[in-house]
């Protein structure tokens, strides 16, 4: 199995039905493709890891990438992975909001991005994602 990282853009910010609609539709495709994993979302960040076989995987993220609501997709982290770390969530989701203390959550996009550094943080947003199981998706 896959587990995959990315960060992206948005192209304007998501209102709540359109994020309901974009989870909605990410539950149906990740259930049918049996891959589980959580969506962070911040004033038009987003934070996602996909985990799953990796063909499906690789797929899901090739649609994300198509995606015309998204912009400056980047992967972070790839690694095979032997269990799931979101098996019980076909999409877990949180949104949270600029300005909230969030251990982890780097403003990617903001001032004086670096590409490379968010490449070398990819673990660290990895386990900025896990805090979240505790408190459920």
């Amino acid at each position: 199995m896959l587990s995959l990282v990315y960060l992206s853009s948005a192209t304007r910010p998501f209102s709540q039905p359109e994020l309901d609609a974009l989870l909605d539709k990410s539950r149906t495709n990740n259930t049918r493709d049996d891959i589980s994993g959580i969506l962070v979302y911040r004033d038009g960040d987003f934070l996602q890891v996909l985990e799953g076989p990796e063909d499906k995987v690789r797929a899901a993220f090739a649609r994300i990438n198509r995606d015309d609501r998204h912009n400056r997709v980047m992967v972070l982290d790839e690694s095979n992975i032997d269990e799931r770390a979101f098996g019980d969530w076909s999409m877990g989701f949180r949104r949270v909001k600029r300005g909230e203390p969030q251990d982890g959550f780097v403003d990617f996009f903001g001032a004086g991005f670096d590409e490379a550094t968010a490449r070398a943080r990819g673990k660290d947003v990895y386990q900025y994602l896990l805090s979240f199981r505790s408190i459920g998706g």
